[in-house]
């Protein structure tokens, strides 16, 4: 029998062959889920003595990650922000650099009642971390995918948001109604031609339909401030996600609306311009 951290040295080496960008990391999310053992499980008692049981479950895992499935996908969970949400091939695994909108959202607006709209939310990552640190907020959210929205459910119902969140299967904002206080989006900014070259954790196993930005990544933010200041109460605010060296064209975009004031991009935490946010003047 092997113990826990020959194991997790194992199958590190075995990740890092593969070529596999966060072998260390990976290993020890697969083994503790595996094993179904916490990270202090591993600390206090690495010599433990692992069952052939949990030793093939393990492997089985690192097969499918050296096919480069995301972890998030093999366990079936991701941890965003301070929350965890189920996640699979149905959306987008949620991403840290995307909690520079919850960051932000949280920070500037207390806890009076408001009323949030999330574009295209996937895995309802976003919305529903910010329900959870705001108690009074409501919100609405809409995604063109069925699949996404059956699993932003799901995990409405792991934090019992059920009854706080609306979801909309609607392409972008046809149907929404009334005006909102709060409007974020993490939408499709991946040129179309550019996704055949992704890297094949993302291409193969992320949906298309979540990735794809039209020609030059930009034309949902085209859409969405198009219908912004209808959806928008005056000195409502916004913040979207948007890709690596679009900040200047999303300005632009969001500058030639002429409704919106107080425009900025934010940095994420390797400081990458990431988020551009504004409010309704």
């Amino acid at each position: 029998m092997t113990n826990l951290v020959t194991l997790w040295k194992n199958a590190k080496s075995e990740l890092e062959a593969a070529g596999v960008d966060s072998p260390t990391i990976d290993a020890r999310i697969l083994l503790l889920d595996a094993l179904k053992i916490s990270r202090t499980d591993l600390l206090n008692d690495p010599y433990r003595e692992v069952a052939k049981a949990d030793e093939d479950k393990l492997n089985a895992f690192l097969a499918r990650r050296k096919t480069r499935e995301p972890v998030a996908h093999i366990i079936g969970k991701k941890a965003f922000w301070k929350l965890e949400f189920a996640s699979d091939a149905r959306a987008l695994v949620p991403r840290p650099e995307t909690e520079v909108i919850i960051d932000y959202v949280v920070k500037t607006n207390g806890e009076e009642e408001k009323r949030v709209l999330d574009i295209g939310t996937g895995t309802g990552a976003i919305i529903l971390s910010l329900l959870a640190e705001r108690h009074q907020w409501k919100g609405v959210a809409t995604d063109i995918s069925k699949d996404a929205l059956e699993l932003a459910q799901i995990n409405a119902n792991m934090h019992s948001l059920e009854n706080r969140v609306e979801f909309l299967n609607t392409n972008w904002v046809d149907g929404v109604k009334g005006e909102f206080d709060i409007v974020v989006s993490n939408p499709p900014y991946i040129p179309s031609h550019v996704i055949p070259t992704l890297d094949t954790d993302v291409k193969d196993y992320d949906p298309h339909l979540a990735l794809d930005g039209g020609h030059d990544g930009l034309e949902p933010y085209r859409i969405i401030f198009a219908a912004l200041p209808n959806l928008l109460k005056q000195g409502g605010v916004f913040a979207f996600e948007f890709g690596i060296g679009q900040a200047k064209e999303i300005l632009e975009i969001a500058q030639n609306s002429g409704y919106f004031t107080e425009l900025a991009i934010i940095k994420d935490l390797s400081d990458i311009e990431r988020v551009i946010i504004g409010k309704k003047q």
